[in-house]
């Protein structure tokens, strides 16, 4: 009977190394896990969400270095696999749960944005040839899978951070035929008259409406314009709406990056 125990020097390792885990396992894990144990069931969970459950995986030194690790598992490099599609659907699930913080929900949006503005991205990005490690079968499923979640994300607007609103226009603009993007894009609008005094806010805001309703040629020339002075042009042979959504995303990432941070100090 003895046998079946391990001895005690094993178990005392075993247990310090519970113990390590729990107690520096970052707060942003177990707020996922929690999101993901109460909202979707065991049989559709995602590959992905190994890192959440799994003891193999971290320990993780912070909030940050886990992020980074669940968000690249995902959407490795910008680029979708063939799992992508399937975790989309546990990214929305935490994209909207108020249990996790607003910033993280505003960077679990974004990511959303990135995966359904893959292809127009790399597309736009490599013109003419394609990128070499991209999968495009993957990649049009992930954006479709996206675009299932649109109806329960944009319901969130009302209430959503500015970060997580600046994510659903960019998102919304990226999918201007979907009926969820119409009253979206509106309050994209009236989002940008409200924050006129700052220009690089209402300024995205704009350009994002314009990407989700302007004509090709209207368009075009709009992209010209902000692409002559500072951001990373690309050639005019690409649908305007492609080029338009390359421009958000770099849009996007500056003001997560340089802006927002300085609001929220």
């Amino acid at each position: 009977m003895a046998d079946a125990f391990p001895p005690p020097e094993e178990r005392d390792a075993a247990a310090a190394d519970r113990f390590r885990d729990e107690c520096f396992e970052p707060g942003l894990r177990r707020i996922f896990r929690s999101v993901v144990t109460d909202r979707i069931p065991t049989d559709e969970r995602p590959p992905h969400s190994a890192l959440l459950f799994g003891p193999e995986f971290g320990p993780f030194a912070s909030d940050r270095e886990f992020a980074s690790d669940f968000y690249n598992d995902i959407h490795h490099q910008g680029i979708s696999n063939a799992y992508t599609a399937q975790a989309v659907p546990m990214v929305a699930a935490l994209a909207s749960d108020e249990r996790v913080p607003a910033d993280e929900r505003a960077s679990l949006t974004t990511l959303l944005f990135h995966i359904a503005a893959e292809i127009d991205r790399l597309t736009a990005d490599c013109w003419p040839r394609q990128h070499p490690q991209s999968d495009p079968a993957a990649a049009a499923r992930a954006r479709a899978a996206v675009r299932r979640t649109l109806p329960e994300l944009a319901a969130r607007w009302d209430t959503a951070s500015l970060g997580v609103r600046l994510a659903l226009a960019a998102l919304c603009a990226s999918f201007p035929e979907e009926p969820a993007s119409f009253p979206l894009l509106e309050r994209t609008g009236a989002l940008a008259e409200d924050l006129h005094d700052s220009r690089p806010l209402s300024g995205f805001l704009r350009f994002a409406l314009l990407t989700g309703t302007a004509s090709e040629e209207a368009l075009h020339t709009r992209v010209d314009e902000l692409t002559a002075s500072y951001w990373r042009p690309t050639p005019r042979e690409l649908p305007a709406r492609q080029r338009a959504v390359h421009l958000l995303d770099q849009m996007l990432a500056w003001l997560r990056w340089k802006v927002l941070p300085n609001l929220a100090e």
